[in-house]
């Protein structure tokens, strides 16, 4: 999973270098970092997936061969089935951590404190500042959240 970083640093400077806007230095940069931004989440979706619905799969199936061991012997394949659904739920368990720790961006989750309260309040915590309230809107000031939201749309057409 780490070796994919030098790949992953040459396809962001692709990116990068393929977007094209014309106007002020301040205006291109803003348009690169937000077309680069739908490029990244398309790439973590492709790359990655869902996480969570990953991990449930893999335990359901490996549940589902616990059950068929219990009614008889696991035929080769299956045995291999199974150790490869063990490998692969150790990758998405350390993804997951992974995500958690970047999120809470505090360095006590490596002692395996992932569901305190306080964890989740500092998670959360990062998601609520992460919000446009004000925002001027034909020249006046307004923090109606529907206007905000057609500003915004209008912006990404």
């Amino acid at each position: 999973m780490w070796l994919k970083v030098d790949g992953f640093v040459d396809k962001v400077r692709s990116w990068w270098e393929a977007y094209t806007f014309r106007g002020s230095p301040s205006f291109r940069i803003a348009s690169k970092l937000q077309v680069l931004k739908l490029d990244l989440k398309k790439w973590n979706e492709e790359e990655f997936g869902n996480v969570e619905s990953r991990m449930c799969k893999l335990w359901k199936d490996l549940n589902d061969l616990d059950l068929i061991a219990d009614c008889r012997p696991l035929t080769d394949e299956e045995i291999l089935e199974k150790d490869w659904l063990r490998t692969e739920l150790e990758k998405v368990t350390l993804m997951e951590e992974i995500c958690w720790r970047q999120k809470s961006k505090a360095l006590w989750i490596r002692e395996g404190d992932r569901n305190s309260k306080f964890f989740h309040r500092i998670a959360n915590s990062h998601r609520r500042f992460n919000t446009i309230n004000n925002l001027v809107v034909e020249g006046e000031l307004t923090s109606n959240p529907s206007s905000i939201a057609a500003c915004i749309s209008l912006f990404y057409k």
